[in-house]
């Protein structure tokens, strides 16, 4: 069984200290291509060093929707403020986002993670303002940016399950019908069945972490009962969501292999083909890796 991890973080501790040692015991389990996904500038970067390492792995760069929440703190309730730390957070990323194609010889394969979420905001108040307006247009910024170098992307849409008006995954669809980009993934998918729908109505792929292993996780079972099978990715947001048997121990690269066969034996999903779909969405050719 070939598998085509299309989101980890070698990037991230406790992976990193010891990235190649876990990429090594991932290849004996038959991961043959990864791609290391960004958060911010320092772990985008680091993905695009280690991408340089070897022809098996593939990097990600973008600026996670948690990172403008981080940098929202005071949450500025005047007008003139809130511009300032809009227009400061987008020049940053702006810059950042150019320094970080340009600073290896490994050109970025995608645009990711980037996206929206609102899980820990309120539905109201001016920290629910604040962030979520940062986050909506530095959304836009990043998928422009995507579109500009021909990239797909990967999308983290995340909300509370409770909430049904002005979610994150609204707005996300609505930035997504502006937007149109080349090719975008439901990183780690959530959210409502005519969410999901919509979105793959649009064009997305779905990406299915080690979550859906689990016995509470019937949602994240009808969702990929919804997608088609030449839009079906396999993730393991490693190192995070580790599949049931290892629940709740950090998620190590080579258990992917795990929520693979789950897919496999009790969801009749066909891995090789999901293995075909992660090069096609990446426009990569399989012979780089041979």
């Amino acid at each position: 069984m070939s598998i085509f991890d299309t989101h980890c973080h070698y990037n991230l501790e406790p992976l990193q200290t010891n990235w190649q040692s876990h990429l090594k015991k991932a290849q004996k389990e038959g991961v043959s291509a990864s791609m290391i996904v960004g958060t911010n500038a320092e772990t985008s970067a680091v993905a695009l060093q280690q991408a340089a390492q070897s022809s098996t792995l593939f990097a990600s760069i973008g600026f996670h929707p948690g990172f403008f929440m981080d940098k929202s703190q005071s949450y500025p309730s005047d007008q003139a403020d809130k511009d300032s730390l809009l227009e400061e957070t987008l020049t940053l990323i702006d810059q950042e986002l150019k320094k970080l194609i340009t600073m290896t010889s490994t050109t970025p394969s995608a645009i990711g993670e980037i996206g929206l979420d609102y899980y820990r905001l309120r539905s109201k108040g001016i920290k629910r303002e604040v962030v979520s307006h940062i986050q909506k247009e530095a959304f836009k910024m990043q998928l422009a940016f995507a579109e500009k170098n021909s990239l797909p992307v990967l999308l983290h849409i995340r909300d509370q399950e409770t909430r049904t008006t002005n979610t994150a995954y609204e707005d996300a669809l609505t930035l997504i019908s502006e937007s149109r980009p080349k090719k975008f993934v439901l990183h780690c998918a959530s959210g409502p069945l005519e969410y999901i729908q919509a979105a793959i109505d649009m064009g997305a792929y779905v990406g299915f972490d080690g979550n859906i292993t689990y016995t509470n996780a019937s949602h994240l079972r009808d969702i990929l009962s919804i997608t088609p099978p030449e839009r079906i990715l396999v993730e393991t947001d490693a190192p995070y969501l580790a599949p049931q048997e290892y629940r709740g121990q950090v998620c190590e690269p080579w258990m992917i292999r795990k929520t693979a066969s789950y897919l496999e034996t009790q969801c009749n999903v066909d891995i090789s083909q999901v293995y075909e779909n992660s090069f096609l969405f990446f426009d990569i050719d399989k012979n780089h890796i041979q």
